[in-house]
């Protein structure tokens, strides 16, 4: 009976440390707004190059699972009559080469390399530029949305170490007791 017990004792105190080791994570959106003011003016030989940096974003530790870029793009109104149409690339991604016409509110996808981008440094550049013609960058909205990890619940491995050594020394001295 004695040995039945210990046995649950020590995989009850495992299964404790199994679990400590876990760390928490939290379902989060993230957004930045950049309201440029003046409006930009993007022309052929003049593309306009920014970043969107999130706050509270923790990158190496908190999760992208997916982000929309919106941007808010007008006519400059100029008499030309000239066929406008911008192009945006997502820096270290020419295949993420999204091209609008201009009408009003435009939204582009996700990338695999925006999304380690944003991973890695918290924030994602942009370049936009205009195929023909000419027209102004009102604004640009970045939403992400992922998993907010909290290390707070992630014990340090010498704290770890500490806990298996006493429950080893406890084994050892429940099994000398026995013994005698």
């Amino acid at each position: 009976m004695m040995k039945a017990k210990a046995k649950w004792t020590v995989a009850a105190a495992l299964l404790a440390a199994g679990f400590s080791g876990s760390a928490a994570a939290t379902p989060w959106t993230w957004t930045d707004v950049i309201d440029f003011r003046p409006d930009k003016l993007v022309t052929t030989h003049n593309p306009v190059l920014y970043s969107h940096v999130l706050e509270d974003f923790k990158p190496f530790q908190d999760d992208v699972q997916s982000y929309s870029l919106t941007f808010d793009l007008f006519d400059d109104k100029d008499k030309k009559n000239e066929a406008e149409k911008a192009i945006s690339f997502q820096l270290g991604d020419w295949d993420g080469t999204t091209f609008f016409n201009l009408s009003g509110t435009e939204k582009t996808g996700w990338t695999i390399e925006g999304r380690l981008q944003i991973e890695l440094t918290g924030a994602l550049t942009v370049l936009i530029g205009s195929l023909t013609g000419d027209f102004y960058l009102g604004g640009s909205t970045l939403v992400v949305k992922g998993d907010k990890k909290s290390r707070t619940s992630v014990p340090e491995p010498t704290t770890l170490g500490l806990l298996g050594t006493a429950l080893l020394g406890f084994g050892l001295m429940r099994r000398r007791k026995q013994a005698l």
